[in-house]
């Protein structure tokens, strides 16, 4: 991972754990989009929108990176209506330059539903 990669990623996270839309958007490209089992994005400003509701903080953090893509498997840590979840997931971020073109999120989508039918 390059040092520009790390400091956007860095800066990403840290935005939406303020949920604070001025420190991601200037991250993300025009054509960015988001994939996920429970939701897809074709546009940055959808995603923010998005992304600065949803609770929840980052741990046990780990980077594997290769060329343009970067994937950070994580566990994140969230309020849901039934309760604290630690629920395991990866995002595969894909860059142009020092800037997010594209971010896939794997992870077992069942536990969110869970959460929204509690």
């Amino acid at each position: 991972m390059t040092p520009e990669q790390r400091a956007t990623l860095d800066q990403f996270y840290a935005g939406a754990t303020a949920q604070d839309p001025a420190m991601i958007r200037p991250l993300l490209t025009d054509n960015f989009s988001h994939n996920s089992p429970l939701m897809n994005f074709d546009n940055p400003d959808d995603y923010i929108a998005h992304l600065v509701n949803f609770v929840g903080r980052v741990t046990q953090s780990r980077f594997i990176a290769e060329g343009e893509s970067v994937a950070h498997l994580y566990t994140l840590v969230a309020e849901l209506p039934d309760g604290e979840k630690h629920i395991e997931m990866c995002d595969v971020f894909t860059f142009q330059g020092d800037k997010i073109v594209k971010q896939t999120l794997y992870t077992d989508s069942a536990n969110f539903v869970a959460a929204e039918a509690a």
